[in-house]
């Protein structure tokens, strides 16, 4: 069953949160879906249920109303139960209420206050508290001191202002000084959809006083708070004020109806009001007659049951209090009386979790928590939608002990769970994992760090990048605690956090950085909620809307350039699409490749492996990062193998064809720099120079065509160099070699580099020639588990990864230790650092100067190359020996076979 024929919007939101169960019975504190399950309901409507469900006595007075025949509406005649219920209420309420005016809701009851106060004092304004709620209808909204429910609706409309909650100073000052304008200060005694906040001690009282002294009505709001709730009838009893005007609903009505009244004074009434206010369906004898039951209940027994909500919230706040102390830092307050409390808990700043991070960013951490506690301990709470950080408990005032103690148990293994930062268990319900013992992560737990700077320091650059999730494996880096769910489960995760259709937000503000050259920049993460497959798999179009949102967001932040993270390069053509958005982009993909080439060749130095006289390989040799890594290899190397995507094998060899003439169109160039000196050419150059003399001596004809096209065609568009270095005959070797086959190809590598924007693993334990290095730049890895299991004669280093000269830390830092980071983050940081506010490595063929022009700022800056590290063990020179002895001793290595070539 479905609520969006309802609300669609709250439907979705049910859904997500595992909220939408539809309840068939109610009886007392329990609800029961259709299955049979019962839950312990905490929220009571909001109080609106004060005897929790189908209380005895009010049915019974239902019936006996029934019984009676009596007429429910005779306006304008006398309605003899709502006059009996206006008497009883006059006789109860503070102070000297003279006259009830009824109505349906709360916030219509707002309404009647504001009309009345108005007509009485001839006065225009209305002075309410910010962050108070009143009611959705126009007047009640326009009160309400709340921007994000009055945005939409062009309110509040004129006649309305907002001071702050618990501040007597302002109040005595906005008096002073248009009081003479102000008909009515209307005021919660404890700010229920604002977050159960509970004002200074006296407060309400004071605000009594100032209002008699500039003769301003003061209209208390006690929807929420009256007739209990707080363990006393009203919550005015507490102080002894005695307002003018005094508004109920909710609990009035039993649970049962509608039921909502203004109270006034008789110096609050007009005869004007009198004339010309009425509702059709005020004054109703059926919904006075079960206000009347409900004034009745709660009298017995020597006010019996609100004696009990004071007893009962004391004993819930006691105990929460002692959950508080067990597991410290985890609860920022809890506040409220009798049981009207709020349970907040503190904020995340990324250093625990991105997904708990960007949940609470989204407002849906207080949902998930309550979706927990429904799905796992079947307690019903209430998450409050505009203060995602707080918990509402509020049961019925009938609750017994031993159902407050069934609620606590799983308010204490929430608590718990967060203390232990064990957030997987919290996630249970929704991605299909059996709820277990709550486990201890926190000392995984990475601290967000900046650089410490001096009192007079402060940052001058800003920056943002985009992250996301490549992949399930990914989901650990930066949650530890989902370590203990599968692989299965992970992709349900992220399959769920893009179901959310949630918008990019904020996961880390790191507060500073400074340079090696004195430069300080702050940034921000900005996550967005797709994997990879997810962004690889919607329209682009729709993908780069997100990222234009993630745009503006940074730009809001003040951020002067944003870096592209993972897949948001790839899905955005390397940034082209984003370019001209008022801010400046860089994919990062220079300061990537710098890196990963040095890496390798240092991987290469601890393996012993001589660059010179090796065959080198590039995976992903179309991409961006790859077209560049095959280009400086080029340039070291004496056999080079690019690969391609076999599932777009004819584009693939295409553009690798095209590839393999530019490297050799700037092997040429380097030949005539050096003007055939032989000693400074090396790798491909130190080939082609051989070949070309040859070719001269042998075949002039042939060697004036691949001079002409070296000469003058540049890079060429369409093969034509490679396509005559690979014809058959005399020199037929040539040391650049294209193909889709990755196996043949990594079979016959020594060195290797990969950077695929495959959505999953491409190489497997068989593919490695031993002793190999590899330096995997793809997110997620090219390289599989398996490899660093069973692959202990190779070195897998993961590429692209860069020291800052501090120890700094963005919280769970994807996954990699203090002081290090990737080096795509790594040159958005670099660029804002320089001040070099423009769009960079932009698009598919980036300048190889590009790359020398980042490892010039990353020297200025103090930015190195992160030491290679072995993902299946660790390297020294030591063990890099033991492996490559290892290796060359292994009889039973596959044959190396020759890649296909075009």
């Amino acid at each position: 069953m479905k609520f969006s024929s309802l609300n669609p919007t709250m439907d979705k939101l049910f859904e997500c949160f595992k909220l939408d169960v539809a309840y068939v019975k109610g009886e007392g504190t329990y609800l029961y879906d259709q299955a049979g399950n019962k839950y312990l309901d905490f929220i009571a409507q909001y109080g609106a249920v004060p005897f929790g469900y189908n209380p005895p006595e009010l049915v019974a007075a239902a019936k006996k109303y029934f019984d009676l025949s009596l007429p429910s509406m005779v306006q304008p005649s006398i309605p003899v139960k709502a006059v009996e219920l206006a008497e009883m209420l006059l006789q109860l309420a503070p102070g000297e209420m003279a006259q009830a005016t009824f109505c349906q809701s709360g916030a219509e009851a707002v309404e009647v206050a504001i009309k009345l106060a108005r007509s009485t004092t001839g006065k225009p304004k209305i002075l309410s508290t910010k962050n108070s709620f009143h009611g959705k209808t126009m007047g009640a909204l326009s009160a309400t001191g709340r921007d994000v429910y009055q945005k939409p609706f062009f309110t509040p409309v004129p006649g309305f202002e907002h001071i702050p909650f618990g501040d007597l100073d302002m109040l005595e000052n906005k008096m002073r000084t248009e009081g003479k304008q102000i008909a009515a200060f209307l005021v919660e005694p404890i700010q229920g959809e604002g977050g159960i906040i509970v004002p200074p001690e006296g407060y309400l009282k004071n605000a009594e006083i100032i209002c008699r002294k500039y003769g301003v009505l003061l209209a208390v709001d006690e929807i929420q708070t009256g007739l209990g709730r707080t363990g006393e009838l009203f919550a005015c009893d507490r102080e002894g004020v005695e307002p003018d005007i005094l508004l109920l609903s909710k609990a009035l009505g039993g649970g049962l109806v509608p039921l909502g009244v203004c109270l006034s004074t008789r110096q609050a009434w007009n005869e004007e009001f009198g004339r010309l206010h009425s509702s059709t369906f005020a004054n109703n004898n059926f919904t006075c007659a079960i206000g009347l039951a409900v004034l009745n209940k709660l009298l017995e027994n020597g006010r019996q049951l609100i004696n009990n909500a004071k007893s009962a919230g004391n004993y819930l706040l006691k105990n929460l209090e002692d959950i508080n102390r067990q597991y410290p830092g985890v609860i920022k307050e809890i506040r409220g009386r009798g049981l009207m409390l709020g349970l907040e808990f503190n904020e995340f700043d990324g250093s625990e979790s991105f997904s708990m991070k960007y949940l609470a960013e989204q407002g849906g951490f207080s949902p998930l928590l309550a979706g927990y506690l429904l799905n796992v301990h079947k307690v019903r709470v209430a998450p409050f939608l505009n203060n995602p950080m707080t918990l509402r408990l509020q049961p019925s005032l009938t609750v017994a002990t031993v159902e407050i103690d069934r609620a606590l148990h799983g308010l204490e293994r929430v608590v718990k769970a967060l203390y232990y930062q064990d957030h997987c268990e919290l996630y249970s319900y929704i991605i299909g994992k059996e709820p277990g013992p709550i486990r201890d992560f926190r000392s995984e737990k990475k601290a967000v760090t900046g650089s410490e700077l001096l009192p007079e320091e402060k940052p001058t650059e800003k920056f943002a990048f985009l992250i996301h999730y490549p992949s399930s494996e990914d989901v650990i880096k930066n949650n530890p605690s989902f370590k203990k769910a599968s692989k299965d489960i992970l992709e349900k995760l992220i399959d769920w956090e893009a179901s959310l259709d949630a918008e990019p937000e904020v996961i880390v503000h790191l507060p500073a950085i400074k340079s090696k050259a004195g430069k300080i920049a702050e940034g921000w993460l900005i996550g967005i909620p797709y994997s990879g497959r997810h962004m690889m798999e919607m329209p682009r179009k729709d993908a780069v809307k997100v990222l234009v949102t993630a745009l503006d967001k940074a730009k809001a932040l003040g951020a002067r350039i944003v870096g592209l993270g993972a897949y948001t390069s790839v899905v955005s053509r390397g940034g082209s699409d984003l370019q001209g958005k008022g801010i400046a982009v860089t994919s990062g993909n220079s300061y990537t490749i710098a890196t990963a080439f040095d890496a390798l060749i240092e991987g290469a130095r601890l393996m012993g492996i001589d660059p010179a006289e090796s065959t080198g390989c590039v995976i992903g040799a179309t991409g961006s990062i790859g077209r560049v890594c095959a280009i400086l290899l080029a340039e070291e190397i004496d056999k080079l193998v690019l690969v391609g995507n076999p599932e777009k094998e004819k584009t693939s060899l295409r553009r690798m064809e095209q590839l393999a003439d530019e490297i050799y169109t700037r092997a040429f160039r380097e030949i005539l720099a050096y003007k055939g000196k032989v000693a400074k050419i090396k790798g491909i150059a130190k080939w082609l120079k051989g070949f070309l003399d040859r070719k001269r001596k042998d075949d002039p004809e042939v060697w004036n065509k691949l001079l002409t096209a070296l000469e003058n065609q540049g890079f060429s568009i369409n093969g034509y160099i490679h396509e005559n270095l690979a014809a058959k005959g005399k020199y037929s070797n040539p040391p650049v070699k294209i193909t889709v086959n990755i196996k043949q190809a990594l079979l016959q590598s020594d060195l290797i580099i990969s950077a695929s924007n495959s959505t999953n693993h491409l190489i497997g334990p068989g593919h490695l020639k031993p002793g190999s290095v590899i330096c995997d730049v793809a997110r997620p890895p090219d390289v599989s588990e398996a490899v660093l299991e069973q692959r202990k004669d190779v070195l897998v280093i993961e590429g692209g990864l860069v020291q800052y000269p501090d120890d700094i830390c963005f919280g769970q830092n994807m996954g990699y230790e203090p002081g290090v980071n990737m080096a795509c983050l790594s040159e958005t940081m670099l660029l804002a650092l320089e001040g070099t506010y423009r769009d960079f490595s932009i698009g598919l063929k980036i300048p190889v100067e590009n790359v020398y022009y980042l490892r010039e700022l990353a020297q200025r800056h103090g930015f190195k190359l992160a030491t290679p590290w072995n993902k299946n063990g660790g390297v020294t020179p030591e063990v890099a020996r033991m492996i490559k002895e290892a290796a060359l001793k292994n009889e039973n290595v596959e044959k190396i076979k020759t890649p296909k070539s075009s």
